[in-house]
């Protein structure tokens, strides 16, 4: 059990309505279900909007998405993270928010020794980048925020461009309050790594983007491998890291690739497409 006396921390995990999001929050809620006694983890995500390339999985499964009053399209990013914030608040006594997202792997025991030992770099802190708005932002992939700081934000949402993507914006209001990220360290995957280096390292957040090397339908299945090397070593997760290296190989043969994205366009959107072109489309409407 994690000792009372520690501080609390609070997990959002953005999701979309796109198919890949959605495959990834389900292997996140199976793996770190274990976690359930002691971090309070929350999936959030908005209405469904007018694209037709969305998966409605959220009105089968309601009670593992927090879903929120706006439109879930990407131009919402932002009030959808405001609106995260403000429910957190209102609902939950924490010490520091950790907002994440579907494509990172998050090792809860080596997290919360990492708050244990960061206490001082929370209050806003992430991977710092320099990004294309002129801004220094804590990356969105994964960042803290002190609970004052998330009231902060709140208090002062009528300063908050909800027309930026959400980790600008954030930057860019906490800016006006002399609020500057510490630099917090992550692991960025773009190939499967030895299970040693898991087991010894101590990052607790992965960046499992494995696009433009790999499918991201893999995401799931790296996240699921770097759970099982994490807690063990030996034999077993070594012929676990050879086997997923042959499956990460055999999808990149060009062949096995489209197959993959054909597969997965027909399965979640109802779509076949032929050198291109649209060939075939069914309305999709089931229980994923």
């Amino acid at each position: 059990m994690i000792d009372s006396n520690n501080p609390k921390v609070l997990t959002l995990v953005l999701c979309s309505r796109n198919y890949l999001s959605f495959i990834s929050s389900k292997a996140q809620q199976k793996i770190w279900k274990k976690y359930e006694n002691n971090f309070n983890i929350n999936h959030f995500i908005g209405h469904p909007y007018s694209s037709e390339r969305e998966v409605d999985y959220v009105s089968v499964r309601k009670d593992n998405y927090l879903v929120l009053n706006t439109d879930d399209g990407y131009p919402n990013l932002a009030k959808k993270t405001l609106l995260a914030f403000d429910w957190a608040v209102s609902n939950f006594k924490f010490d520091y928010l950790f907002r994440t997202n579907t494509s990172s792997f998050i090792d809860f025991k080596k997290l919360h020794q990492f708050t244990e030992n960061n206490r001082n770099n929370l209050d806003y802190g992430g991977v710092v980048l320099d990004v294309e708005e002129g801004d220094t932002i804590a990356s969105g992939a994964g960042f803290f925020l002190s609970r004052k700081n998330v009231e902060l934000i709140i208090t002062n949402s009528d300063k908050f461009d909800t027309s930026l993507p959400d980790d600008v914006a954030i930057a860019r209001l906490l800016k006006n309050f002399e609020i500057s990220p510490s630099n917090l360290i992550r692991k960025d995957l773009k190939k499967v790594p030895r299970p040693d280096s898991v087991y010894q390292s101590n990052h607790f957040h992965y960046r499992c983007r494995l696009d433009p090397q790999y499918h991201r339908i893999l995401e799931p299945q790296l996240m699921k491998y770097l759970n099982r090397v994490s807690e063990k070593k030996g034999l077993v997760s070594l012929l676990y890291y050879y086997f997923l290296m042959i499956i990460f190989k055999i999808s990149n043969i060009k062949f096995i690739y489209k197959i993959i994205q054909k597969f997965y366009s027909y399965k979640y959107y109802g779509e076949i497409y032929v050198g291109g072109k649209l060939m075939f489309s069914i309305k999709k409407n089931k229980d994923y």
